[in-house]
């Protein structure tokens, strides 16, 4: 269960109580709804600054999304990291592009790095750092830390050694969720438009895999827990998440439970339907494609929870 006291004291002032039913159980979450102040709201982002990964088919070979994925976990307050198309330095990568926020990319003489990557990340993180709203560096580098095990818990988890997957996720978890939640915090004050949960999607993924490796283990008590904390830590908007939950709930053979999680998967994946079959102009073909690739997902993926949810609504009627 998640204790207001887990939180750091900042969010914990600044957070909501929300009652979450499943699996029969009433559990206390907490959801962040605004955001404190323990930075100058006066401070302006002139330092702003929009970094572009490239996700050409070369830049991809040479580590691209792990590079794209490392920058959203670890960029400082400030800088808004998306992906990039090719800025012709092949063979370089992975290469990132930073331009000032807000100035036309055909007018700006944007700043190329090549082989960001290791040593060269850390360096462009120091780079771009504003002492005046970034966290500190020594969380920063518990926040690297905590990341980095959370990778090496993956490639256990994706080799089906669960016992040490879950022993590194919560290395991973104890040791960069405070800072991941700081900068986070720090972010959404300095940019009021900051997708709260983007930066802290790698916890969100820790929680959801140790959650599952946890029900290899048949530890059901710890992957709730797991799965609970999915959920608050995407501030419920992560269909995976709700999926977990779906997953433990059906592993302890509590349908009600199940159906109420895979519904709030179902409203999860119908938002990112919508989300994406909206138009995208001025986008390349690349996001195109990807866009309709999640939305076509999305859409598939309803539609079968659609069938599971059927299935349990019957079975709820049969044993009533």
């Amino acid at each position: 269960m998640m204790k207001l006291s887990s939180l750091p004291a900042s969010w914990a002032a600044a957070a909501a109580l929300v009652i979450y039913s499943v699996a029969g159980l009433l559990v206390d979450a907490f959801v962040v709804t605004t955001i404190p102040t323990e930075i100058s709201s006066s401070h302006v982002t002139l330092n702003a600054k929009v970094i572009r990964v490239c996700q050409s088919p070369g830049c991809r070979d040479d580590g691209a999304q792990s590079t794209l994925d490392a920058l959203t976990a670890f960029a400082s307050p400030g800088c808004q990291v998306m992906k990039g198309g090719c800025v012709s330095l092949c063979g370089s990568g992975p290469v990132v592009e930073i331009l000032p926020d807000g100035e036309d990319v055909m007018t700006i003489s944007s700043m190329k790095r090549k082989r960001v990557k290791g040593d060269a990340l850390v360096s462009l993180l120091d780079e771009l750092s504003d002492e005046e709203t970034d966290i500190s560096s020594f969380m920063r580098q518990r926040l690297i830390m905590g990341y980095e095990q959370s990778l090496e818990a993956k490639a256990a988890y994706e080799a089906k050694d669960y016992q040490t997957a879950v022993q590194l996720y919560e290395e991973a978890i104890q040791t960069g969720r405070k800072p991941a939640m700081a900068l986070e915090e720090a972010r959404s004050l300095v940019d009021s438009k900051h997708e709260s949960t983007k930066g802290v999607y790698w916890l969100v993924d820790s929680f959801r895999n140790s959650c599952r490796a946890r029900l290899a283990l048949k530890d059901i008590d710890g992957a709730r827990r797991d799965a609970f904390a999915a959920t608050v830590f995407s501030q419920n908007t992560d269909a995976d998440a709700h999926m977990c939950l779906a997953e433990v709930c059906q592993a302890s053979k509590d349908t009600l439970g199940e159906l109420q999680a895979t519904k709030a998967a179902i409203e999860q994946y119908q938002r990112l339907e919508d989300e994406y079959s909206k138009p995208l102009p001025g986008k390349d073909a690349v996001a195109r494609a990807e866009a309709a690739k999640i939305k076509n997902n999305a859409s598939t993926v309803k539609r079968e929870l659609g069938f599971r949810i059927m299935k349990l609504e019957n079975e709820l009627k049969a044993s009533s």
